[in-house]
């Protein structure tokens, strides 16, 4: 596989993750409603209600404007590199570098908010607190699941930058 396949598969990924965001984003909003109009105040099932919002509001939010900047590289990438592939590699290293340089942050956020939401789940006392804390749990957990997915696709497409370079682009 040469590397404007390599470069395409990536950003295709890139594309489906946004989908796949934007998806679950409605999928929770639709959930959050559920739990709204059902669940009775107090109970640890409305205790959710704020961190589903949350993961709503970002999935739906995040999702479309990762798809728009994907689906542009998609078009844009290629020609670039075809017309410079040299300065193309150069500028996806150089960006790429920051995006591996988040994921161990991004990791620790996350381990923090399950450790909050564990926490509030146990040591909640009203029931209303301990629902807030599985939602909390969920947002961490998800956030491990969609980070784990991404922080790998990129460790391989930055593999496929270095041996490029190594290769003379």
């Amino acid at each position: 596989m040469d590397f404007l396949e390599h470069l395409t598969e990536y950003y295709r990924g890139e594309r489906l993750g946004a989908i796949c965001y934007t998806v679950a984003g409605i999928l929770f909003l639709l959930l959050a409603f559920a739990v709204w109009r059902v669940a009775a105040p107090g109970t640890i099932t409305r205790g959710m209600l704020m961190p589903l919002v949350v993961i709503a509001v970002l999935g739906t939010v995040a999702g479309p404007l990762l798809w728009r900047s994907n689906i542009e590289r998609l078009v844009r990438l290629p020609q670039e590199y075809l017309a410079d592939a040299d300065a193309l590699v150069a500028r996806e290293s150089a960006r790429m570098e920051g995006v591996e340089r988040m994921w161990m942050p991004l990791k620790i956020a996350w381990t923090a908010l399950i450790f909050l939401g564990l926490s509030l789940a146990f040591l909640g006392g009203r029931p209303t607190w301990k629902g807030v804390g599985l939602g909390i749990l969920l947002i961490g957990a998800l956030g491990h699941i969609v980070d784990g997915i991404a922080s790998e696709r990129s460790r391989i497409y930055v593999a496929r930058l270095a041996a490029e370079r190594a290769a003379g682009h």
